[in-house]
């Protein structure tokens, strides 16, 4: 459960230290983030913006067609201050999953040094290697996540990471999120039937299982919204 939370938030951070290295300022919030460049937060058309959003939020939500037409006037003189960057956006949605790998890769340095040089009982050291190595199984849910939103719902929206990648460089939606499953279902299954020993193997993929669910729904149902709530 703790490692779902941690999981997320890590993935999150990835993209704000991205932001914050090419310059922007950045916010976390329990399952995103949201950056802009310095000084745009503190811009009185941006607490214009917001003010009004705040105090029509229910208007606009129930009919988004007037929305945009009453939230246009107010969004357009700070879109031409800050216009769109697509190679700095990029560049900033890369920082999540790139932070995913990097995290999965020191989990299996770590499992290939204590398997190297100690052969001793699985102990702390080896439980951290596993639980990092494993955040690369987020690559695997968001594949499958995409697979039932194309199987199941009538609008195809693609919101993660991998998939805005593959369409910003020309690629069929599906390449980069097909590849970096295969990868993380390859490392997923080596940690868990090469590295976990056997008496430990059926606990941990049921407590992963049960564990993983519930700390997503505790997560984004109750405790993110009230710890890390989203803002405009």
């Amino acid at each position: 459960m703790l490692f779902t939370v941690i999981g997320t938030l890590s993935h999150e951070l990835g993209h704000i230290a991205m932001a914050e290295l090419l310059g922007n300022d950045a916010k976390l919030f329990y399952g995103s983030m949201t950056s802009a460049p310095k000084g745009y937060w503190e811009d009185e058309d941006v607490i214009a913006f917001q003010k009004f959003f705040e105090d029509n939020r229910e208007r606009l939500e129930a009919n988004p067609t007037e929305g945009e037409k009453l939230l246009e006037p107010y969004f357009k003189p700070i879109q031409e201050k800050y216009p769109d960057n697509p190679k700095r956006s990029i560049w900033i949605t890369m920082g999540g999953p790139l932070q995913t790998i990097f995290t999965s890769v020191m989990g299996l340095f770590i499992l290939h040094f204590r398997k190297s040089k100690y052969q001793s009982k699985f102990r702390f050291l080896d439980w951290l290697g596993v639980f990092l190595s494993l955040f690369i199984l987020r690559e695997v849910f968001n594949a499958f996540h995409g697979l039932i939103t194309e199987l199941f719902s009538e609008i195809q929206f693609y919101a993660g990471d991998e998939f805005n990648i593959s369409n910003y460089f020309g690629w069929n939606v599906w390449t980069l999120p097909l590849i970096m499953m295969i990868i993380g279902v390859v490392v997923s299954l080596y940690v868990i039937f090469n590295v976990i020993p056997i008496s430990y193997r059926f606990s941990f993929i049921l407590a992963g299982l049960v564990g993983g669910l519930s700390g997503f729904a505790i997560w984004f149902g109750y405790l993110g919204p009230i710890l890390l709530p989203i803002e405009i």
